[in-house]
């Protein structure tokens, strides 16, 4: 999710889980905590192709988040001095400081909770780094989304002015952000349904369907691999019918797995759950995630190697423009 909403659930949890003893600066502590994990991206890699694919990886994973906490805890801990037993300990306001299993709730709960929500949108997120598994990307939330982090922000506001409805406040907003994450997961799972009817009805692949959503998780994109092919259609929770229309793009696959021996190409193909398609320009082969954005104006391309012939020569890989279609949006 976007550094906003992330910033918000970190500090409503501040707030929830250190607010009575640290008052608003929990608020602080809990925000900067919930940014913690995207400093990965000022980690510099080899190229673009293992700067897209290593994000969210080792930074988001909850094995290491887990054994993260109780360190960042120990410091925070010793920073705001108090006994590691359950004994109350006053600063100079007389209020009671947090002791350490406060400092590692608030720690690992905010942690985890960014990697989770990062789950939610689609880019992938290694969660269970660094077992050989593929990225998690339930992807039922676009990357920004006021729906969610309004709440977060109303509750974090009532804890600034006042501090007396302060936890309840920050709890409420929980409540609800959660329970709007719960409603995009069966937008999905409508918007799936319907999609993996149309595509059998069509006669079109089923096997490997993605359903991406746009803002506010009503509209949703669907895309269906299938051989050399995709299939590209839009459904709203507010059509009247059930029938998608389709439009159907090579994706050169077989020149994809031609290459799949190439590094850049076979980290791409894992990361996107194969989401993607190949294309040649001025002999050199780009590859595009097919997840975000729509066809012709892919947010993330790359470019990994010169074509000579069938011959594939491998350069240093590098992130494409965005080029917008901007007849095709217009539409």
């Amino acid at each position: 999710m976007d550094s906003l909403s992330q910033f918000a659930l970190g500090a409503a949890i501040g707030e929830a889980t250190l607010g009575r003893s640290l008052g608003r600066k929990a608020l602080i502590v809990g925000g900067l905590l919930g940014t913690l994990p995207d400093l990965d991206v000022l980690v510099r890699y080899a190229d673009a192709v293992d700067s897209f694919t290593y994000h969210r990886s080792w930074s988001h994973s909850l094995i290491i988040l887990t054994l993260v906490s109780p360190v960042l805890a120990v410091m925070l801990h010793r920073y705001y001095p108090s006994r590691w037993l359950p004994k109350p300990t006053l600063n100079e306001s007389g209020q009671t400081l947090p002791h350490f299993s406060n400092w590692l709730t608030c720690v690992f709960l905010v942690l985890i909770t960014h990697a989770l929500l990062d789950g939610f949108t689609l880019y992938g997120t290694q969660l269970l780094w660094p077992m050989p598994v593929g990225a998690v990307a339930w992807g039922s939330v676009f990357i920004i989304d006021p729906l969610y982090t309004l709440p977060l922000l109303a509750g974090i506001g009532t804890a600034i002015k006042g501090r007396r409805l302060a936890r309840t406040a920050v709890i409420t907003g929980l409540i609800i952000s959660t329970l709007y994450l719960s409603l995009t997961l069966l937008s999905q799972r409508h918007a799936r349904s319907v999609a993996l009817e149309s595509l059998a009805e069509q006669g079109l692949g089923t096997h490997n369907v993605l359903v991406a959503p746009a803002p506010f998780s009503v509209l949703w994109r669907i895309v269906s691999m299938e051989n050399d092919t995709y299939h590209e259609g839009f459904y709203s929770l507010f059509d009247k019918d059930r029938h998608i229309v389709f439009n159907s793009f090579a994706s050169n696959r077989a020149l994809i797995d031609q290459h799949l021996g190439y590094e850049p190409i076979a980290r791409l193909d894992w990361f996107t759950g194969g989401m993607i398609s190949a294309t040649r320009e001025n002999d050199h082969l780009i590859i595009n995630d097919l997840r975000m954005g729509v066809e012709a104006s892919y947010v993330f391309r790359f470019k990994v190697g010169r074509l000579e012939g069938n011959e594939l020569e491998p350069v240093l890989s590098e992130q494409m423009p965005l080029q917008m279609d901007t007849v095709r949006m217009g539409k």
